[in-house]
Parts: structure tokens; C-alpha cells; sequence
């Protein structure tokens, strides 16, 4: 190995750009101070400018955050919506089935006829909070039980909806909004059909109550503009909240909400629209209820939603004109501040100039430093090259090479401390490949052995980069003594990784390997192995060894806490 001849060679000496950058700072002020008026009634419209445009983009962007809220919003208050109508109406069903099921076994009239059979409906009505009552209907359409009106209310349904569809053949029926004729109660019903010997025995109904959806509505904590609906494919309003008596009764599929958006096929969406039932601009969010001709809606008001952003916006209007009129106002106080601030500048710029100058000469100073410990370093090393060749033994001369090796890779770290311009960390993928290039690229091993890399940029402090490099040095040096002895070629792979809160380094080659049960790190005792466990313990990490076995190479693996 020979010495480098250069000491502080390469580090180009300290230009004057630091002082003419410092003058031409100086002359750029005292040009500026010519025209003070100038310079500040600009900046000062740039400022107003700058505020303007920031308060349109910043108000722009709430508008659009403002309404994609909503529309996030509504597309939850559907999803809740949908499965609380699905728990409703199967839940009804239930009752509604266990009613069929005992009209079934013993006809109508004999199920009202004692007390405990009729506690017994009761009781069955009441199972669900949501159901009001439960209504039974002859072959005639005659009320003959109402758990709520008891036995035979003088009323006839046979003109209703939901019954002519029974008659008809259907099993299972829900109707709109309606009023009842005898309590003028607004409510909408799931009903089925009642058989006896398979003909038409009449219709058991269950009334459920509006109310039951104001408190569902109360306890989601939403705002009284916002309405959570249930409508029939048909546009026959089922039930919403908050409702009112213009909605009864009344069919809406020819708006245009349903009309563009509910006649497609899409199963649900989230659009701006207007609300179904009085045209107010809205976000619409809808679902198609699964198995069932029913579609659940959530609809907040656009300028309900749009409330706050308003609100929002026009202080930061006013925030922004009372800035500019207090600038404004200042304007004058900075006038006359301005011969003092260009004193109090030309000072700072000569400031600015002795604390750069300052800067290059300790960053020179530095690599200076670094430079001359790596020449040092490589002097070192060579004089205990030339002393190996003294000694014929050659267990003597292995031990000068290997510690040789040792200060050539701390002074490949400080070559790349002052060629990076970094003091204060070190790159590790950079020593690690200069420390496997001079390895593999010299000596014996040169020409048989090559050379893998996958080294990521993980950066290590000093103090923590030498022992790493020293723990390389020698897993290196052991690959290429043990691994590749006798001539053999082979290659070796360093791969080195890093998470957030450790580093894995693995030296891989592919040699001699390992016989079963060896384990390097424990048992072997040169200096090497010595060297390997004491730095790892060092650096509070840990290095383990593997093989497949003799002929397969060894693997080591170094991890440390970052």
C-alpha cells in the first residue's frame, strides 16, 4: 500500500465570493433605499394582493370541504337510515308472522275471545317499540280486533290500499304515509295476508307510529333541516321526519329528484339536488333497501351545511380588509422608520458577511481535519504493510494485514465525512461499498471474488458509524478468509436496511459455509470474533451467523436499535 503524498490535497482554498456576495448586498440596499415610497406602497400591495387571492382559494377550498362534508354526512345518515328501516320493517314482519301463524291454527274470532288471549296480542304488540298496534281485518275488510281500539271498531277498510292488495293475492304489503280514520294519527303499516283452508280469511295489520321516528330522529343529534325518509319505488311516501301534513297522501315520482336519479339502476348515491318533497336545494344521499321495493334517503339542506363556511368566510373577509386598512395605517410610521431600518441593515448585511466568512473557514477547517486523520490513517496503515513484510510467519503477517484493514476502514469514513460536506453523520451505504471494493478488489481476492450490494441511505452518527464499520470490516475480512480459501470464487452480498427504529446489516456469501451447530459469535475466540461481539454490544446490538451447512455459504446478521 502506498502512502498518499497529499496532505490537505484536494480541498480547494476559501474564495472571496463571501465578500463580494456582502458587498453586492450592500449596494442592493442602498439602491432600494432611493425609492423607500416606492418599495413599501408595493409591498404593501402585494400584501393586500396576496390576501385577497388567499382568502378566495382558502374560502373556495371550505366551500368545496364544506360540501363534501354533507355529502359525507348524508351518505352515513343513509347507511343508518337503511338498516334502521330494515330492522324495522323485518322486525314488524316477525310480529305480523306470529299473528298469521295463530289466526292460522284457530280463525279470527276465537283469538279475542277470553282476556289472556287478548293480553296475549297485546303483548305481542308491544314487542317492538316501533309498532303502535296491531289491527285484524276480516274476508269483508271489517276491523275485528285492534289491540289499541279493542274488539270491533265501527270502521270498514275494505276500500284501502293494502287490503284490495291482499284480496288480490299479496302476502306482504307496506303502504304510504296515511291518516287514520279513527285516531287521525299519521302512520304507515306493514300488513299480510290471513288464509284458512287457502282462501282469503282477511288482513293482519301493524300500525307503526310516526312518533317512534322522531325520537330515532332526536337521539342522531341532527339538525331539525335534516329529514331521513323511506319511499316506495312508486314515489309513495312512506315515512319521514321531521313531516307534515302536506306530504300525506301526495305521490312524488314525477319530481325531478326521482325522475333523474331514482328511475336508473344505481343501488345508491350522494348528489346535489333538489329535496323531494318541496324543492329546496339539498344533498341527497340514497339507498335501495336489499329484497324489499323501498328506497331510504337522508337530505341536509344546502344552506343549512353551508351555514358556517358563510359565516366563516365573511370574517375572514373583514380579517382581511382590517389588515389592509391597518397596514395601511401603518404605512406612514414605516416612512419615517425607513433611513433607520436602512442604518440597522447595512449593519446586518456587514454582519452577514463576517458570519459567512466565519462559516467557510470552520467548514474548511473541518475537512482539513477529516482529510488529514484519513492521510494520517492511510500512513499508519501503510508503515504496518511494509512492517507485515519483515515477518516470513504467516499468522504474523494475517495479523498485521487484518489490523491493516481495521484503520483503513475508519479512514474511509473520514474520507467520506469531508468529501460529503456532513460532519456530523455519516452516509453508511457509502463506507459500506467503499469498505467491500477495497476488500474484494485487491490481493488475492481480487478477480474471484464479487461483489453484491443493496445498501440503503441510512445515516449514523460518528461515534456509532466506527464500530459499524469496524463489525463490516472484520465480517468482510472473515468471509473472504474462511468462506473463500484455497482459491475459491465465489461472491459476497452486503445488504443493508433501516426502519424507523432499527438497522439490519447482512454480509452473505456464498463459500465454504458452516458445519451444523457452529455459531461463530459464541464459541470462535480470535480478536476478530472478540472484535465483532464487543462492538455489537457497544452499539447495544446483536450478530448472529447462519448456514445451510458445508459448501453453502454463511450468512451474518448485524441488527441495531436506531
Amino acid at each position: 500500500m502506498s502512502v498518499s503524498p497529499e496532505v490537505g490535497g484536494g480541498i480547494a482554498p476559501r474564495p472571496d465570493a463571501f465578500s463580494r456576495r456582502g458587498h453586492a448586498l450592500l449596494e442592493d440596499i442602498e439602491r432600494a433605499g432611493r425609492k423607500p415610497r416606492t418599495i413599501l406602497l408595493s409591498i404593501i400591495s402585494i400584501l393586500l394582493g396576496v390576501g385577497l387571492l388567499t382568502w378566495f382559494g382558502l374560502t373556495w377550498s371550505n366551500h368545496t370541504r364544506a360540501l363534501n362534508a354533507a355529502i359525507a354526512e348524508a351518505r352515513l345518515l343513509s347507511r343508518v337510515v337503511d338498516e334502521h328501516f330494515q330492522w324495522t320493517i323485518k322486525g314488524s314482519d316477525l310480529v305480523l308472522r306470529q299473528a298469521v301463524e295463530m289466526v292460522a291454527e284457530d280463525g279470527l274470532d276465537p283469538q279475542f275471545s277470553t282476556e289472556a288471549k287478548r293480553l296475549r296480542l297485546i303483548g305481542m304488540a308491544r314487542l317492538l317499540p316501533q309498532i303502535g298496534s296491531l289491527w285484524f281485518f276480516d274476508d269483508k275488510g271489517r276491523v275485528v280486533y285492534s289491540t289499541s281500539q279493542g274488539r270491533r271498531p265501527p270502521a270498514e277498510f275494505a276500500d284501502r290500499d293494502f287490503f284490495q292488495a291482499h284480496q288480490s293475492g299479496e302476502e306482504f304489503y307496506i303502504t304510504p304515509a296515511n291518516r287514520s280514520r279513527l285516531t287521525d294519527a299519521v302512520y304507515f303499516s306493514v300488513s299480510r295476508r290471513l288464509e284458512r283452508g287457502g282462501r282469503f280469511a282477511g288482513v293482519v295489520l301493524a300500525a307503526i307510529d310516526m312518533r317512534y321516528f322522531a325520537q330515532f330522529h332526536g337521539g342522531l343529534h341532527v339538525p331539525s333541516t335534516t329529514a331521513l325518509e323511506l319511499f316506495r319505488t312508486d314515489g309513495r311516501l312512506v315515512v319521514r321526519w321531521p313531516i307534515n301534513d302536506d306530504m300525506v297522501g301526495r305521490d312524488f315520482l314525477y319530481t325531478p329528484f326521482f325522475h333523474e336519479q331514482l328511475s336508473g339502476g344505481r343501488e345508491e348515491a350522494a348528489v346535489e339536488a333538489p329535496a323531494i318533497v318541496d324543492g329546496t336545494p339539498s344533498v341527497i344521499a340514497y339507498r335501495r333497501m336489499n329484497g324489499l321495493p323501498l328506497v331510504t334517503l337522508a337530505t341536509i339542506d344546502r344552506d343549512a351545511a353551508l351555514q358556517n363556511w358563510r359565516e366563516n368566510a365573511g370574517i375572514g373577509l373583514l380579517f382581511v380588509l382590517g389588515s389592509g386598512l391597518l397596514v395601511g395605517g401603518l404605512t406612514l410610521f414605516g416612512l419615517r422608520a425607513i433611513d433607520r431600518e436602512d442604518q440597522a441593515k447595512d449593519n446586518l448585511a456587514a454582519r452577514t458577511v463576517e458570519l459567512e466568512e466565519a462559516l467557510a473557514s470552520r467548514t474548511l477547517l473541518f475537512k482539513e481535519m477529516h482529510h488529514r486523520t484519513k492521510n494520517n490513517l492511510q500512513i499508519v496503515s501503510s508503515l504496518l504493510s511494509l512492517q507485515a513484510g519483515q515477518y516470513g510467519d504467516p499468522i504474523l503477517r494475517q495479523g498485521f494485514t487484518d489490523t491493516v484493514n481495521r484503520i483503513r476502514a475508519m479512514a474511509q469514513l473520514h474520507e467520506q465525512l469531508y468529501q460529503g460536506g456532513e460532519f456530523a453523520t455519516v452516509d453508511c451505504g457509502a463506507f459500506l461499498r467503499s469498505i467491500g471494493e477495497s476488500l474484494t478488489g485487491e490481493g488475492a481476492a481480487r478477480g474471484r471474488v464479487g461483489l453484491e450490494l443493496d445498501l440503503g441511505t441510512i445515516s449514523l452518527p460518528m461515534d456509532r458509524a466506527v464500530p459499524l464499520a469496524l463489525i463490516a470490516n472484520e465480517l468482510l475480512t472473515n468471509a473472504l478468509k474462511h468462506g473463500f480459501a484455497e482459491g475459491r470464487s465465489g461472491t459476497i452480498r452486503i445488504s443493508l436496511q433501516g426502519t424507523a427504529s432499527q438497522l439490519t446489516l447482512v454480509i452473505a456469501d456464498d463459500g465454504l459455509g458452516m458445519s451444523d451447530g457452529e455459531n461463530p459469535a459464541e464459541k470462535a475466540k480470535s480478536l476478530g470474533m472478540r472484535l465483532i461481539r464487543g462492538l455489537a454490544a457497544q452499539l447495544k446490538g446483536k450478530v448472529s451467523f447462519a448456514s445451510a451447512g458445508p459448501d453453502l455459504g454463511t450468512t451474518a446478521t448485524v441488527t441495531l436499535p436506531l
